[in-house]
């Protein structure tokens, strides 16, 4: 009995990190990745003193229009997305 109950819980262990690596694992349109990246680097190049580090870029997927992200769960109007920090430094795109 006590081993089926360390399975259960391995079992649903295994279930939530699976689902979090597949919500870690977000891919991005690449032109989409260069727009935020322009945006971030164009704020920072103006030197504009702030408290807060920016944690991402959130984009119009349409206009590739957007803005910095300060807060950690940013609300998005519907044709946006959140880029986060990590895939606007990344090489690969």
């Amino acid at each position: 009995m006590g081993g089926e109950r360390v399975s259960i819980k391995s079992s649903a262990r295994n279930k939530s990190s699976a689902q979090t690596r597949e919500s870690n694992m977000t891919f991005f349109d690449p032109s989409l990745i260069k727009a935020a990246r322009n945006i971030y680097r164009n704020y920072y190049s103006l030197s504009v003193p702030t408290d807060t580090e920016a944690i991402g870029v959130i984009i119009n997927r349409d206009s590739h229009r957007g803005q910095l992200a300060f807060k950690r769960k940013p609300i998005l109007l519907p044709r946006e997305c959140f880029i986060p920090l990590r895939h606007i430094e990344s090489e690969a795109y």
